[in-house]
């Protein structure tokens, strides 16, 4: 119920709520969460640090001010029942006057990070394109990873059913697999082998995300993002970009005061997303696209065993320890 000088400077996260006085510098340096004021006398726009957030009103007719005007109640409600606060009760009782005068503050930052329109009107599609193909590969080369490290069967041993395509199971198996066999096919030009000696390699590639490997990987999935127009791929890296933020606020939000105008942002975003680009494909969708086209390419492309060929004591060995229930070739 009234600040001074700074007004939320430095903010990183969360949401705060002035029903009073404020001064100069609101919002100075502030790179995340929500702030909101009330401002009967108009005086936020000679007080507000313009070089790094964004402004306006409930009534201002922006999609910020449609997003944020039930958080701004809900805090004003938390705010009554914790304080019996008779300034907050009278707001809330005039509401259709508070309204007028309530402001929305919120970072630049936040918006050129993960608003679609932002980003490309900030980055060129080359730069989109590596954001989105080197995260692809990272998310699927972790689940190999993981898998060798805990030596624990990939994605509790599931294997998929008779006649399964495109289950989401289907694909992440499938993508395991694509991930393998270019750890293989990397190990087989390093060494040569085809043997113990070159999965021992394959799986130490894996387990180092080896430099080669990842680019690897990279090309494969700037393959499988290459149909999508600029805004297509802006889209998708700004709901790559808001999927991390849910995992950060997942893991240090405690409490639900923190968040009513992030979470409101978040569906914002989820929706405009959608609106773009139509249903959002998942990391394993995209990375899928292309796997079972280069697997079978590469498979068709190693030389054929003659039936007649008698095999050797090293055609013989157990695999090393890969995980369980990577499945193998899939047969057409």
């Amino acid at each position: 119920e009234g600040v001074g000088d700074f007004c939320c400077e430095y903010m990183t996260n969360g949401a705060v709520l002035n029903l009073g006085g404020f001064s100069k510098g609101f919002g100075n340096g502030m790179s995340g969460g929500f702030a909101y004021q009330y401002d009967p006398d108009g005086k936020l726009p000679e007080m507000i640090s313009r070089d790094s957030v964004l402004f306006g009103t409930l009534v201002d007719g922006t999609p910020e001010a449609a997003i944020h005007e039930e958080p701004i109640k809900q805090m004003l409600r938390w705010h009554v029942e914790a304080t019996g606060s008779k300034r907050a009760a009278w707001l809330l009782d005039d509401w259709d006057h508070t309204r007028k005068h309530m402001c929305w503050v919120m970072p630049k930052a936040l918006l050129q990070y993960q608003d679609a329109d932002a980003i490309l009107a900030a980055r060129p599609r080359k730069e989109l394109v590596e954001e989105l193909s080197t995260a692809l590969a990272f998310h699927q080369i972790a689940t190999l990873k993981a898998a060798w490290k805990q030596g624990t069967p990939i994605f509790r041993g599931v294997a998929p059913g008779y006649g399964e395509t495109d289950t989401p199971d289907m694909l992440r198996l499938l993508n395991s697999y694509t991930v393998l066999e270019i750890a293989q096919t990397v190990a087989t030009k390093r060494t040569g082998d085809v043997g113990d000696f070159r999965d021992k390699i394959a799986r130490n590639l894996v387990l180092t995300e080896d430099f080669v490997l990842m680019s690897e990987l990279a090309k494969h999935a700037k393959e499988a993002i290459a149909g999508y127009d600029d805004l297509g791929l802006a889209t998708l890296v700004a709901d790559k970009r808001l999927g991390d933020f849910k995992r950060a606020l997942s893991l240090r939000v405690n409490v639900a005061m923190e968040t009513p105008g992030t979470y409101a942002w978040i569906m914002h975003q989820d929706s405009k997303n959608r609106a773009a680009i139509g249903d959002i494909p998942s990391f394993d969708e995209l990375f899928a696209r292309h796997a079972l086209p280069d697997v079978l390419a590469r498979s068709a492309a190693e030389p054929a065993v003659s039936p007649m060929e008698k095999p050797t004591a090293a055609d013989a060995a157990p695999l090393p320890a890969t995980p369980p229930t990577v499945p193998p070739v899939i047969n057409q």
